[in-house]
């Protein structure tokens, strides 16, 4: 099948390619919802409403098993959610790290999808969302456990889609790490693999995010970034009540004092500016009123980010740091004399890792998803922004003759996506995911 008609628009848009050849797929008009319910591992399936671009979109209960090397260890109910565009065209697989609830909004839709003219399956990842097993034992939730989970699914639903259409991983941040570790123990589910901003650390305080932020961006800019943080910390006398009656009006309660939570805002601040793509210009200068730096820094890092309210919905996401996802530290010795806290080691423990609960880090799964994809990388793109911190832990390709291909795209945040792409970097995305398609 030739897949250049997919490209059509967004190459002649690129490149200014005026004429490519235009397929045109017949449609499956065959009763879908009834092609599901008949599938022995749906629970459920329900039609909602779906994105124009696609047919039709249903949510979808899939009966999965905690353990799939040990099927009586018990099963769980999975959330997918599938938007049919048309039954002979490719399927975009997207690998969620997280809650899918975004993926039931009618509006939604992949940027893949739209590129592929694709179908799309998303799928919740256990222990989030509506994806929680009963009991919640933490030592059900792994990389191998998730990786399993898309294995199966893919498997159910290739029913639908087989071998006549093309399947495209993707995934954004924790989600990208989910494509990359899929990849590792699967590599033959897919046809392409695009993971966005996808991590791979090797401790819980990986060491090398706290580097990256000595060197990001310009050095005027990151002066002026930490004479900011500076000028909150040595105006706490007057900040701290403010800061106090913020988080007591939004109703946030903490594990640790309110100074301490202060301190941590402004130690989060670097990476979150970074992350995010704050602009130098809005770093407000020392004269500016305590309540407005105050109104930025909790705009850039809210303390929401510290809360037990905060953290709550995403407790799965910090067990998984603490014990093999690995997470980032920060270096507090510029700031030291100003800090109420002594240091910041340990502090997901402290902050987040439900009390009573303690993970010995294992860096086993991280290191065999490196040794693996520099292995066999074959049609893998790895997209990453230049001054997104969570670029120091990108994936490693150390073997150019592994297939894959690693993009970081200059002056691009953790938001970077194909359709934010500047016009050579889309341009080479377009012709790479073209070339990939055509192939046998």
């Amino acid at each position: 099948m030739n897949y250049t008609k997919l490209f059509r628009i967004n190459i002649a848009l690129v490149l200014g390619v005026l004429c490519l050849q235009i397929h045109v797929f017949a449609q499956n008009t065959d009763g879908l919802i009834n092609q599901l319910k008949e599938f022995p591992e749906v629970v459920s399936v329900q039609k909602i409403e779906n994105n124009p671009f696609f047919k039709e979109s249903y949510e979808i209960y899939i009966e999965q098993f905690l353990n799939h090397k040990n099927p009586s260890e018990g099963k769980f109910r999975q959330r997918v959610i599938l938007s049919d565009y048309n039954r002979y065209s490719p399927v975009v697989f997207v690998a969620e790290g997280y809650d899918a609830e975004y993926a039931m909004k009618p509006s939604y839709i992949n940027e893949l999808s739209k590129i592929l003219e694709a179908n799309q399956l998303v799928v919740e990842h256990r222990f989030f969302g509506k994806s929680v097993p009963e009991g919640k034992n933490w030592g059900y939730l792994t990389m191998q456990s998730a990786s399993d989970d898309l294995h199966r699914i893919q498997r159910i639903f290739k029913r639908l889609y087989n071998n006549q259409n093309k399947w495209i991983v993707t995934g954004i941040s924790k989600g990208g790490t989910n494509t990359l570790a899929y990849k590792a123990f699967y590599p033959d589910d897919a046809d392409i693999w695009v993971p966005y901003v996808g991590p791979v650390n090797f401790a819980v305080e990986d060491g090398r995010h706290e580097k990256f932020l000595k060197a990001v961006g310009s050095q005027t800019c990151r002066e002026k970034l930490l004479q900011f943080q500076r000028s909150i910390l040595t105006q706490r006398e007057a900040i701290q009540p403010l800061f106090d009656s913020l988080v007591k009006a939004r109703n946030y309660s903490f594990r640790i004092p309110p100074e301490q939570v202060l301190d941590y805002c402004v130690l989060e601040y670097s990476f979150a500016f970074w992350q995010w793509g704050t602009n130098c210009a809005a770093i407000p200068a020392d004269s500016t009123p305590i309540r407005v730096q105050l109104n930025h820094l909790v705009e850039v890092c809210s303390p929401d980010y510290f809360s037990n309210e905060g953290t709550a919905p995403m407790q799965s996401f910090f067990i998984q740091a603490a014990k093999e996802m690995g997470y980032y530290g920060y270096d507090v010795k510029a700031l030291k004399p100003l800090l109420k806290i002594k240091d910041a080691e340990g502090y997901l423990s402290e902050i987040f890792i439900p009390e009573g609960l303690a993970f010995k880090f294992d860096k086993k799964t991280s290191k065999f998803i490196e040794k693996t994809v520099n292995a066999n990388g074959k049609h893998v793109l790895m997209i990453y922004g230049e001054t997104d911190p969570w670029s120091a832990s990108g994936f490693n390709l150390k073997n150019p003759k592994s297939g894959a291909v690693k993009m970081v795209i200059p002056k691009a945040s953790h938001r970077v996506r194909i359709e934010n792409m500047p016009l050579a970097e889309k341009a080479q995305v377009y012709m790479l995911l073209e070339s990939w398609l055509n192939e046998d």
